[in-house]
């Protein structure tokens, strides 16, 4: 059986959805394909205990201007699924202080020059070494000419021990997933410059009200299908078709089914580690394959605790220091999901070789430290995502694929394609969106 479409979407994570979408929206006839059971990729909803979480908590700010845009498109209204919370950070040190940050209602960047200033916890020093990192970075238009560790920069910079632990590298860890020593300065720059230099709100902490899979998937499938498209759930692209170094048709399979979908453009995006089997067969390709083989990659863990209906942190989000647990979200305060509190762990670390029950009480003990009265664990439930995201390791741009490749109609999407951004929701759709551009 042959069909016909105008673009083929291989993967129907966020990048894959947002190419799909934005081609649909212009009028093209897309077919979208994803080997799961559901769309949304790492980035989803799961069962647990009754409630629908994620498999992974995820966290979106202000400044993610595609993502928010993409999702009143679909009809998602963002006033109601994202709880908008002004920048409010709260992170505890295990074994000293607690630095609590609060950005008042100040154009920016002023509203961080105030938070800063006023925040508990640091010193006047601190707060003079945190003024002149946003003046490091102002100065070099927040890129460097050669690339370094965002540990060179904050040493560069004569950033403070304490700004360091409680507040750069947990921003870091947070929105790159990378550790320090490794991470790419020009990346973690240029999410700072959004995130705090253009609007106040654009560092808004956006905390979704529903499950990952409410929050854009569900509804991006349906605004593909009522518009004419048709996406494909456990259905698997077998190859990629090309002649005369032009796309041309792709094979799927699903059910020990094969059917061919004429087409002269089709959009690869799946995670970068799964590319290499689509793109073998094609010797002009060999470049995106060697850099992609040089990505490595790091870890999510999300530990969800089921505690007391009555159970409460004392804000949505709480940070945490010389722990292994690094952030607790009440989930209460923001899903209805009373007593449940989830916690995440980014990148590689000891906790990676601890099985689930000594790693859920080494986290239950930890988020004591967070309550008057340490609180009973009645359920918990832990998700090891082991491939979350690329290693944003330094010079990570130079070998990042751009959407365009060199064979005609053959367009890449993803977080780890040249976003610019690290592996970020706002990454995958950005990535999304330009690749469709490129089809339109």
């Amino acid at each position: 059986m042959t069909n016909k479409y105008d673009v083929v979407v291989i993967g129907a994570g966020w990048a894959g959805l947002a190419a799909a979408v934005r081609l649909t929206e212009r009028g093209f006839k897309v077919s979208l394909f994803e080997s799961a059971k559901q769309a949304g990729g790492r980035a989803r909803a799961v069962s647990f205990d009754n409630h629908n979480v994620d498999n992974g908590q995820h966290l979106l700010i202000g400044a993610y201007t595609e993502c928010l845009s993409l999702m009143q498109t679909v009809g998602i209204n963002t006033s109601t699924s994202l709880k908008r919370l002004p920048l409010l950070l709260t992170v505890i040190d295990k074994k000293s202080s607690t630095l609590k940050l609060k950005a008042p209602a100040l154009p920016a960047p002023l509203h961080l020059l105030y938070a800063l200033f006023t925040a508990k916890g640091l010193k006047l020093k601190d707060r003079i070494a945190a003024i002149n990192f946003g003046l490091y970075l102002k100065k070099n238009n927040y890129q460097l000419e050669q690339d370094i560790s965002v540990e060179t920069l904050f040493q560069r910079t004569g950033q403070t021990d304490i700004l360091v632990r409680l507040l750069w590298e947990p921003l870091c860890l947070s929105t790159m997933n990378t550790p320090i020593k490794a991470a790419s300065a020009n990346v973690f720059m240029n999410v700072f410059k959004d995130a705090f230099t253009n609007k106040r709100k654009d560092a808004d902490l956006l905390v979704p009200t529903v499950d990952l899979s409410n929050l854009f998937p569900n509804a991006a499938v349906k605004y593909i299908e009522d518009h004419g498209g048709k996406v494909y759930l456990k259905s698997r692209i077998e190859n990629i078709e090309v002649d005369n170094n032009q796309v041309t048709s792709v094979t799927t399979k699903t059910d020990n089914t094969l059917q061919t979908f004429n087409t002269s453009k089709v959009i690869v995006a799946t995670a970068p580690q799964n590319i290499k089997k689509l793109i073998a067969d094609h010797s002009e390709l060999n470049n995106i394959n060697k850099n992609i083989e040089q990505f490595n990659y790091e870890p999510i863990v999300t530990v969800y605790l089921q505690y007391s209906k009555n159970t409460r942190l004392k804000q949505a989000m709480v940070g945490l220091s010389s722990t292994l647990s690094q952030w607790a979200f009440d989930r209460g305060i923001f899903c209805n999901q009373n007593g449940l509190i989830s916690v995440v762990i980014s990148c590689n670390g000891p906790h990676m070789a601890m099985d689930d029950d000594t790693l859920t009480q080494t986290v239950h003990d930890e988020i004591a430290m967070l309550f008057t009265t340490k609180p009973a664990l009645t359920k918990s439930f832990v998700i090891r995502e082991k491939r979350a995201t690329f290693a944003c390791t330094v010079n990570i741009n130079d070998i990042r694929p751009k959407n365009e490749t060199s064979i005609k109609g053959l367009f890449l999407a993803g977080d780890y394609t040249d976003t610019g951004y690290p592996a970020t929701l706002e990454g995958a759709v950005r990535s999304g969106l330009a690749a469709a551009k490129h089809c339109i």
